[in-house]
């Protein structure tokens, strides 16, 4: 099959011709055509470069015309009407069999069948035997007459894709889990989809549609739903979590979306969307309860726990003192790695509950300006002279408790594992499109690649704690309040050549902007 031919095929499938009967179509196009023209045959024809299909004819047609693709052929590639006074004098038509032979075709006119896109779907013929012609007034006809022609077949195919798309919103909505369904003012169902209707016993499903909903309820819940419905028509739509008792019995718990809308007479209607989310419901009482636990812990933790702690540093600092003049110094430093890890518990209690507490009342994003929020943290931070902190001096508008957090433990995280006592750190802030990139660089003894990973796991630490004093939380809690705004960080750093932390951080809008 040529590239053309099936082009036009692929265009009159489109019209819903080539499926149905199409040879009765137009015959009163082709009645009119006859009458109008005052001619014995007419044929309106839909065709493609080597087969032409009958959409009506008018007149006894012998087998040739039905067959003959020549004048059709002739009329496709016009814009008007194409007429032929004598067929035995045109070169075009001189040899065709249809009118050297029976029934002698002596007279030809026709009009193509052009849409609106500019292709031709056909034509619209009318036939004589002997010559003949037509006046202008039936030539106005003709062409009035293909384009009812090419209106019938456009509203065949605005039919037939409105039909297709029925036919596809319906499988969406049989095969959707949601329950999904229409009612009307009266509160009937007017339509409810396979999932909506299996919640019914079988012997029910059939007398659903035009079934009131507020039936089943008592005098009290149906004046809550006709209340919450009343606000979709005045607020187009409305969402609700609410438990409902199923006709089994079973109590579930749906997500339901309501949203007003109009048919064309302007008939307000709602349309339900209701989600089951039981499970889920259940899952987030869940987390709510073990979220309620891990703060009582921590709680406990941060409070309770240091008490003892304080009361066995103090013991051990009693001791030290009494019999210091005994003790051997073995001994002493014994009691001082004694309140070293004292000192290292009390800070591991205060970090964990820190880390707890990371994404709650954060508050609003503020507009915030990096130096001054940056020498906030690091004064808090006691760095030692030698260290100096370069900042950029720039707005940005993001929380400031989070902000804080992030970094103070970065600039520590810099100080602690410098090797000496003096050393630099810039902070930059690159305004991106949608995110702030805040980086952070200092000139310490950098990180080996293969550790990068290994250093936001909690409890982590790259030197013994006896030589760098840690709870290894400090980055976790970074990572873990950026990722509360989406946001991220890297690393880019090598033995020896500092480190680079790499904060990406989604904006956000400050209050009242």
């Amino acid at each position: 099959m040529s590239n053309r031919k099936e082009s036009n095929i692929q265009i009159l499938k489109k019209y819903n011709v080539l499926d149905v009967n199409i040879d009765k179509l137009f015959d009163d196009i082709a009645v009119l055509a006859t009458e109008g023209c005052d001619k014995p045959f007419a044929m309106v024809s839909l065709i493609n470069a080597n087969t032409r299909w009958v959409a009506s004819q008018m007149g006894s047609f012998p087998s040739q015309i039905l067959q003959e693709n020549v004048f059709s052929a002739l009329a496709v590639t016009q814009t008007q009407v194409l007429e032929i006074f004598d067929t035995l004098l045109d070169d075009r038509t001189k040899q065709s069999e249809s009118v050297v032979k029976a029934p002698n075709i002596r007279y030809y006119a026709g009009v193509p069948l052009i849409n609106s896109d500019n292709q031709t779907l056909g034509t619209l013929c009318v036939f004589d035997i002997n010559p003949n012609t037509v006046n202008q007034h039936q030539k106005s006809m003709l062409k009035l007459l293909a384009k009812d022609v090419v209106s019938q077949l456009e509203l065949r195919r605005k039919n037939y894709e409105l039909s297709k798309l029925k036919n596809l919103y319906q499988m969406i909505s049989e095969n959707n889990p949601d329950l999904i369904f229409a009612t009307d003012s009266d509160y009937k169902i007017l339509h409810a989809n396979t999932a909506f209707l299996s919640l019914f016993p079988e012997k029910k499903r059939d007398k659903i549609i035009g079934y009131s909903a507020l039936k089943k309820y008592s005098d009290e819940e149906t004046e809550a739903l006709s209340i919450r419905d009343k606000l979709v028509f005045e607020q187009d739509a409305t969402e609700t979590i609410e438990k409902v008792v199923f006709p089994s019995g079973e109590i579930r718990t749906l997500f339901t979306t309501k949203k007003r809308f109009e048919d064309d007479e302007g008939k307000a209607y709602i349309l339900g969307v209701s989600r089951d989310v039981t499970e889920r419901e259940a899952l987030i009482e869940m987390l709510k309860k073990s979220n309620s636990e891990l703060d009582e812990f921590a709680y406990i933790a941060s409070h309770d726990l240091k008490a003892p702690l304080n009361a066995i540093k103090r013991l051990v600092s009693w001791i030290e003192e009494d019999a210091a003049e005994v003790l051997q110094a073995e001994s002493l430093e014994h009691f001082g790695m004694i309140k070293n890890r004292i000192n290292r518990m009390n800070m591991l209690l205060k970090d964990l509950l820190n880390y707890s507490r990371v994404g709650k009342n954060d508050g609003p994003p503020q507009s915030l300006n990096l130096r001054e929020t940056t020498k906030q943290c690091y004064e808090s931070l006691g760095l030692p002279e030698g260290f100096v902190v370069e900042v950029d001096n720039v707005d940005i508008v993001l929380p400031r408790a989070p902000l804080e957090l992030v970094l103070t433990n970065l600039i520590s995280n810099a100080v602690k594992h410098h090797l000496k006592n003096a050393g630099h750190i810039e902070i930059k802030c690159e305004n991106l499109q949608h995110d702030y990139q805040i980086s952070v660089t200092d000139d310490g003894p950098g990180i080996d690649p293969s550790l990068h990973g290994k250093i936001f796991m909690k409890f982590q630490t790259l030197k013994p704690r006896d030589e760098v004093e840690g709870s290894g939380l400090g980055l976790a809690m970074v990572e873990k309040t950026l990722a509360n705004y989406s946001g991220k960080i890297s690393i880019q750093s090598d033995i020896g050549k500092g480190a680079t932390f790499i904060v990406t951080w989604p904006k956000t809008k400050a209050m009242g902007q």
